[in-house]
């Protein structure tokens, strides 16, 4: 009888407890971009510690044109959403699936290669196309209809026709690229490359960071970092699957929390976290720059605790 007693307590204070977790935990279902599964997770946990509560995180990471298809045509739910091109935002999700969005940090497109890659000791600004177009040498980008750094190293291929006054240079440089490694999204390319596979791949520059590999700086014409050359950078354009044609434009990351989030409040601090000096750090420490956090609409309009991060930075 003691024992059935015994086991019967046990039994109310494991089911007290699930029911406990079960009313307290969340999970916050997080999609970005894959060039911010490194900070993000940090983010994340850095979060969770802060929190103080019983949280876990959902997140996936896809190219960032995917990510808007995802939403947009297959219904996918999510509590924030976090994109290498913050314009596919207004394109796909404002007004219909969301109100605003915040831009909050930059990079650079660069060629990543390891100590292995075919002519490493060789290649350099003046000379990396010759180098990725030679017969013995592999390379690889991700898919433009699906991944902004696909559609940034092609757009880069125009620039630099223009840059280095060589005709056809984009053409050669597409034709020279197999099918097979062109991948969904840039940091499925790092395999490739930490195989053999792979002799280079064009990456942003915090990835490249993140996986320690070796990686060649682009000129800052043709890598998409600087202000400085927007309007350089303009003059190349590409037409997308579904006729959606992008301009080249300085890389900034864009982020939202979408109207129909199961966990709003919550998404709505974590946002405020990752825009914090404390989410900042995260993002500089990861090779990731940040930026001064600017929304496309007045930051009244702005959910409270994200309206009041920002709200520090416009006043210093």
């Amino acid at each position: 009888m003691k024992i059935t007693k015994t086991l019967l307590l046990i039994s109310i204070v494991m089911l007290s407890s699930f029911f406990a977790f079960s009313t307290f935990a969340e999970t916050l279902v997080i999609l970005h971009a894959g060039s911010l599964t490194v900070p993000i997770r940090q983010v994340e946990k850095a979060f969770a510690e802060q929190y103080g509560q019983k949280i876990s995180f959902d997140d996936e990471s896809n190219g960032s044109v995917k990510i808007m298809r995802m939403v947009t045509q297959l219904g996918k739910e999510a509590d924030i959403i976090a994109v290498a091109d913050y314009s596919l935002l207004p394109q796909y999700l404002v007004p219909k699936f969301a109100d605003w969005y915040v831009k909050f940090a930059t990079n650079q497109l660069v060629i990543a290669y390891t100590s292995s890659s075919k002519y490493a000791d060789e290649i350099n600004q003046q000379n990396w196309y010759d180098v990725l177009m030679k017969r013995d040498v592999e390379f690889g980008f991700s898919n433009p209809n699906l991944d902004p750094c696909g559609y940034r190293t092609r757009l880069m291929f125009e620039l630099a026709e223009k840059y280095y006054k060589i005709p056809n240079l984009s053409r050669k440089l597409v034709e020279s690229c197999p099918l097979n490694n062109i991948k969904p999204k840039s940091v499925a390319l790092i395999a490739g490359l930490e195989s053999g596979e792979l002799d280079y791949a064009f990456e942003y520059l915090s990835v490249a960071k993140q996986n320690n590999l070796k990686y060649l700086l682009l000129p800052d014409q043709l890598n998409f970092g600087s202000q400085k050359y927007a309007q350089f950078y303009s003059q190349a354009t590409l037409t997308l699957s579904g006729e959606k044609k992008v301009i080249g434009k300085p890389i900034i990351y864009g982020i939202t929390i979408p109207k129909n989030a199961p966990h709003k409040k919550l998404a709505e601090e974590f946002l405020a976290f990752l825009l914090s000096q404390k989410g900042r750090k995260i993002f500089e420490e990861s090779g990731q720059p940040p930026i001064i956090p600017q929304s496309n609409v007045a930051i009244s309009k702005l959910p409270e605790e994200v309206a009041q991060v920002i709200l520090e930075y416009v006043k210093k």
